[in-house]
Formats: C-alpha cells, sequence, structure tokens
C-alpha cells in the first residue's frame, strides 16, 4: 500500500462530500500504520461528522499525541471533544494562552456552555479588541451580553456586527430579540422585518417576526407571518400554537381550535399545543371534552408542567380544590402565562378560603400583566382622566342646547345592560338569554363603532335629524352582520362601561331601556382586582386596588351625574337580591323589558351550556348553581382593602349598603 497516495485519495474524498468513504480508506492506513497522524485526524473526523463523536475523540487524542501539538490538531480535538460533551477537557485544551483565533471563538462559546457567561464574555470582547473586524464574534458578544443583561452594550456589540456584515438575517434577528429585552417593541418589530426581508425563506425568522407582532397587539399582521412560516415549514408545532394565540386574541375561537390541532397533529405528544386547546375547551366549558383531551395527550407521551396545568383545571371543575391547587402552584412553564397561572391559583385559593394566599397570587398576577408588553404600553390613569373630561362636559346646559330631533320607531331600540364591570351582569344576560324572544349581545362593541364613526363627544350635541337616523342605521347594520339570527327578537345590549355612553344612548335611543347591575361596591373592586382582564386603557386600572377604586368612583360619579340630566329609563337589579331569590328579582326585569314570564329562563346553567363560550370572565360562574360564596366577600380581604376603603365608603352609602366600618349593618347585602 502507498501510505501517501492513499492519504490523498482520503482527502480528495473528503472534499467531495463523501466522510464514510474517506474513514474507509484511513482505517486502511492505520491497520498498517496505526499511529499515522493523519489517518488518525481523517478517521477521527469522519466519525464526528457522521454524529459519532465519541468515537472519534480517542481517534485525535492519539493524533495529537503521535503527530506533536499544532493547533490545527489540537483545535479538531477540541471541537470534538465539545460534540461529544466532554466540556471541562475541551475547556482546558481550547484555553491554553496563545491559541489562533478561531481556537479562542470556540474557548468564548464552551465557557458559555459551561454556564460562565461573563468569562465568556470576556473572551469575546478580548477577540473583537484584537479583531474589530470579526462579524462573528461581535454577534457573538451581543448575545453572550444579552444573555447576562447587559442590554445596552449587547445591542451595541450587536449593531458593530450589523455594520460588518448588513446582509445578516441572524444579526437582525439577534438585534430583534435585545430590542425586546429592552421593551423597544416597535424597534424590535422592524428589526426582525429587515431580518424577513433578508432571509424571506426562514420559517424560524417569520414566527420571531410573529410574535414581534404579537406583543405590540397587531394579531392579524402576525397571522399573516405565521402562515408563510406555516408554509415553509408545516411540521414545527410551535408556529400552530403561535397561529392559534393570535387567533384567540381575534376572537375567533373556531380557527384558534383549528391551529392547536394542527400543531398536535404535527407533534402529538406538544405539550404547549395540548394547554392551549385545553384552556380553550375549559373556556368553552367543553369538560367532557378537555378530560378526553388529556387522556389521549398522556397516552401519548406529553407529560410536564403543561400537563400538570391541565390536570389542576380539570381537578378544580370536579372539586379537587386542595389537588388542583398544589398541581397549579408548582406548574411553570416557558407556555404557561405567568398571570393566566397566578390568577389560577388566587381563584382556587380563594375558594378554598386561604385569603392570604389568595390575594399574594392576585397580586403576583397583577405584577405580571404590568411587566408584559401590553402593560407597559397602557396608562392606567388615562381612562380615568378621560372620565374626568366627560363629567366636565355633560352639563344641563349642554343638554339644553342639543337641536331637537324626531326618530323613526322602526327599527325598535335595544335594551342595554351596563354597570361596573363584575356586578352580575353575565348572570342576568344568561338568564335573558334563556328567553326564546331575547338575543344578548355580550360585549360586542358596536356602540363604540358608531361613537368612532361619530368623532368626538362633543360631537353628540350637534347631531341633528339626518345624522341620528344614519348612525342608528350604522348600529343596526352592524347588529346584522354579528346577530343574522335575531331578527324580531329583542336585543339586549350587554356592556358594562357602556355607562359612560349615556349621552349617545339617550340621543340615539331615546326610548332605550336601561338595566343598570348594581352589587357592593367593594366587592366590585376587590373583584375586578382578581380578574385577568385583557389590558386596554379602563383595565388597567385595576392593576393595583388604588387605582381600580378611583376608576370606580368616577365612573359611578358620573354615571349618577348623566342620571340627573338625562331622562333615562332605568331599572336597578341588585346583585344581592338576585342571587337570593332570583325569580323574585328578574321576574321586574322581565316585566320592564316587555316580556312575558317564561320560567325556562331560571335554568341559566343550561342555557350557559347552550351558549357555549362565555367572553366575560365569569364562564365557569354561570354554568355552576347560583351561589353565595361571593357576597361579602371583601370582609374577608378587609385588611388589604383598608387604603381604598374611605374611597368606595360613600358609594357604599349611596346605594344603601350601610358601611364598612366592622360590624355596620350592611342593607341589601
Amino acid at each position: 500500500m502507498n501510505i501517501q497516495q492513499t492519504l490523498q485519495q482520503a482527502a480528495a474524498l473528503f472534499g467531495r462530500g463523501d466522510p464514510a468513504g474517506a474513514r474507509q480508506l484511513a482505517e486502511q492506513v492505520l491497520k498498517v500504520a496505526p499511529n499515522n497522524p493523519a489517518a488518525l485526524q481523517i478517521a477521527g473526523i469522519a466519525h464526528c461528522q457522521a454524529g459519532a463523536p465519541k468515537m472519534g475523540v480517542p481517534l485525535l487524542r492519539r493524533a495529537l499525541k503521535v503527530g506533536g501539538d499544532n493547533p490545527g490538531s489540537r483545535f479538531n480535538l477540541a471541537r470534538a471533544l465539545v460534540d461529544a460533551g466532554e466540556l471541562a477537557e475541551a475547556e482546558a485544551l481550547a484555553g491554553a494562552p496563545g491559541q489562533p483565533d478561531a481556537m479562542r471563538r470556540l474557548h468564548a462559546d464552551i465557557l458559555k456552555a459551561l454556564g460562565r457567561p461573563w468569562e465568556a464574555a470576556m473572551a469575546y470582547q478580548q477577540i473583537v479588541d484584537a479583531n474589530p473586524q470579526d462579524a462573528d464574534s461581535w454577534n457573538n458578544l451581543g448575545n453572550i451580553r444579552h444573555e447576562i443583561g447587559e442590554l445596552e452594550t449587547a445591542l451595541s456589540a450587536l449593531q458593530q456586527a450589523r455594520v460588518l456584515r448588513p446582509d445578516s438575517a441572524v444579526i437582525y434577528t439577534n438585534i430583534g430579540r435585545v430590542l425586546a429585552s429592552m421593551s423597544r417593541y416597535e424597534d424590535s418589530a422592524v428589526a426582525f422585518q429587515e431580518a424577513v426581508r433578508l432571509d424571506p425563506r426562514n420559517p424560524a425568522v417569520l414566527l420571531e417576526f410573529g410574535h414581534a407582532l404579537t406583543r405590540l397587539d397587531r394579531s392579524r399582521e402576525a397571522l399573516v407571518a405565521y402562515a408563510d412560516a406555516a408554509r415553509i415549514d408545516a411540521t414545527n408545532p410551535e408556529i400552530f400554537v403561535a397561529m392559534g394565540l393570535a387567533f384567540m386574541d381575534l376572537e375567533d375561537r373556531a380557527r384558534a381550535e383549528q391551529s392547536y390541532r394542527f400543531a398536535l397533529n404535527a407533534r402529538p405528544d406538544s405539550g404547549p399545543a395540548v394547554l392551549n386547546l385545553g384552556i380553550l375547551l375549559e373556556q368553552g366549558n367543553r369538560i367532557t371534552e378537555l378530560e378526553a383531551l388529556l387522556r389521549q395527550a398522556e397516552s401519548r407521551g406529553a407529560k410536564g408542567a403543561d400537563i400538570d396545568y391541565l390536570k389542576a383545571m380539570v381537578l378544580r371543575r370536579q372539586g379537587e380544590l386542595d389537588a388542583a391547587l398544589t398541581l397549579a402552584r408548582d406548574a411553570r412553564s416557558a407556555s404557561i402565562n405567568p398571570a393566566v397561572r397566578s390568577h389560577f391559583v388566587g381563584q382556587v385559593a380563594d375558594q378554598l378560603g386561604e385569603t392570604g394566599l389568595a390575594f399574594a397570587a392576585f397580586e403576583e398576577m397583577h405584577w405580571a400583566m404590568a411587566q408584559s408588553p401590553l402593560g407597559q404600553g397602557v396608562d392606567r390613569r388615562a381612562y380615568q382622566a378621560e372620565v374626568e373630561q366627560l363629567a366636565a362636559r355633560t352639563t344641563p346646559e349642554w343638554l339644553a342646547r342639543w337641536p331637537a330631533i324626531t326618530l323613526p320607531s322602526e327599527p325598535a331600540s335595544p335594551a342595554f345592560m351596563v354597570g361596573f364591570p363584575r356586578s352580575g351582569t353575565t348572570l342576568l344576560d344568561t338568564i335573558l338569554l334563556g328567553h326564546p324572544s331575547v338575543h344578548v349581545l355580550e360585549e360586542v362593541p358596536i356602540l363604540a363603532q358608531v361613537a368612532d364613526a361619530l368623532g368626538s363627544f362633543d360631537r353628540i350635541g350637534e347631531i341633528d335629524e339626518d345624522e341620528a337616523v344614519r348612525l342608528r342605521g350604522r348600529y343596526f347594520e352592524e347588529l346584522a352582520r354579528v346577530a343574522p339570527n335575531a331578527g324580531g327578537k329583542l336585543i339586549v345590549d350587554k356592556n358594562p362601561l357602556s355607562m359612560m355612553r349615556a349621552p349617545l344612548i339617550h340621543r340615539l335611543f331615546p326610548d332605550a331601556r336601561i338595566i343598570f347591575a348594581m352589587r357592593h361596591p367593594c366587592d366590585v373592586v376587590l373583584s375586578c382586582f382578581m380578574q385577568n382582564f385583557k389590558l386596554t386603557q379602563a383595565m388597567a386600572s385595576f392593576l393595583d386596588l388604588t387605582s381600580g377604586s378611583l376608576l370606580y368612583d368616577r365612573v359611578m360619579a358620573y354615571w349618577q351625574q348623566c342620571r340627573g340630566i338625562f331622562p333615562l329609563n332605568v331599572h336597578e337589579v341588585r346583585y344581592e337580591a338576585m342571587i337570593a331569590d332570583v325569580e323574585e328579582t328578574v321576574r321586574p326585569v322581565f316585566d320592564f323589558l316587555g316580556l312575558d314570564w317564561d320560567p325556562a329562563a331560571l335554568d341559566h346553567q343550561r342555557t350557559a351550556k347552550a351558549r357555549g363560550f362565555i367572553r366575560t370572565p365569569s364562564y365557569g360562574q354561570v354554568t355552576e348553581p347560583i351561589y353565595t360564596r361571593a357576597t361579602g366577600r371583601w370582609e374577608r380581604y378587609r385588611p388589604q382593602l383598608a387604603q381604598i376603603l374611605p374611597i368606595l365608603e360613600p358609594w357604599v352609602a349611596e346605594f344603601g349598603y350601610g358601611s364598612t366600618a366592622p360590624g355596620e349593618l350592611r342593607a341589601g347585602s
């Protein structure tokens, strides 16, 4: 055998992309020359490229020993040791002084893999100091600075990498990640968009861009990115889960469910897919399907925190509250929204009477919500300021300047159900929905769309007859679109904070009947604090109790002000009276609405299950028998509510609930 010729042939096979053939030739050489350094190198590297680094490492060790300590042999062995998971030996080899640039970069990578990010950052910094044109090392330096929380220096390093390599989608992707960590969400989306432009066929980049848009509450645009990613890679369940979450943001539950099921088709044991599909089923009160999903997922090998969280949800529905609480408290994963988990823990702890644990969980929930992109972008004082401005402009003198108009009697005006959130409107609207002649619009923002079409609030006083007819027409057109089967039925437009649109209701629907839901102010504010509302300008006030109680004070003051100015036709329904004697309380509501009494409407559980998904946070409660555990609940939380009781005390008295003082009679409760 001509050893030199055989090794040249082996090297040629390597060059043509045939490491297996190269290894066979090298092994032939090793049979006659077992310590030939070149043959050892070729055979060792070939094993590593074939995915067998543990077979390659001994050969490369021998090559280094018999062939002398040269940079190439040292690098190949260090690389193989990394692939074999022998990081300590690799670090000792790569970290020796005086190594070439390639080995120094590998050493920095090894330090990062060993969980020594600060040393890795120093190593990368030394590399770029010596080689300022090394774009890869600038990129790696930026990534490791990001990992250790040095965001400004991370961004600076990545921007330097971008200058050196402006056509790198990878670098733009890393810039987008850092900007997101800096809460610069708009800039982050721009960076990801550029990454997509540079690499439009990369599903991972498209997925990141979709996430960036979702953080900005631009779910429709995010869906375009997710769909593009799915067309390229239909095997990645993460893409379909992201699509499902975006559809949920848009309240398209059917497509969300379809997306989660696509994710499970791609990977049957996907914890995030099972988790989010399970949450959707639970919110739709489809508990039998949820239980079946959980059994199927476990049979397919799904396990971990995501599955434990679903088990907790099922256990709660089965009344196993202690077991549910134990599972939920430990269920933490990247797929489980921390605000959602804390909300669940708080609810179950409250049901168990563990007041301290419950309140702490709700505080954790609000902290997580405040840290979210939506939470950081919303001004929790803005809505209160808006209410104050409305109050300043809503006066008897303003009403006196309105031009007189006559409106058509057809179509008939809707009825409106208003009240501060968490005042019992969901239970009441479910009872009304049980009447065959009623169609309930559950928090569909038709009136808000009409207000947007009008423009400014002050324009209400300028509406003449023609414009009133046009705006009413817009309302009924949208109604026909969202409720095409509601013809001939009494429309009950239920949206609690539509009470803030009392002037507009009076102008467009002066004969409208308005149901005002009332509940003990302390219970209302506490219940709002306990909810995981989607953060809007209004609901952001409940990120803390004080701002929430101030919002209640301003909203109720404005409502009472409107009732004193406009001749509104209002029927009050007290929550405490309704749960004490539902028929006695709701019969007058039916009379007020001009409806015949129908005893079947009292079966709210049947109605709730038939309607499926309920938009409000009460979706689980209205499928239960009417209970009294939420009445007077604020008393258990008196120590936590102490600072807000002076704000709410006037309303407690105004609405006939007595006083918040300990031991005082609470009328109507």
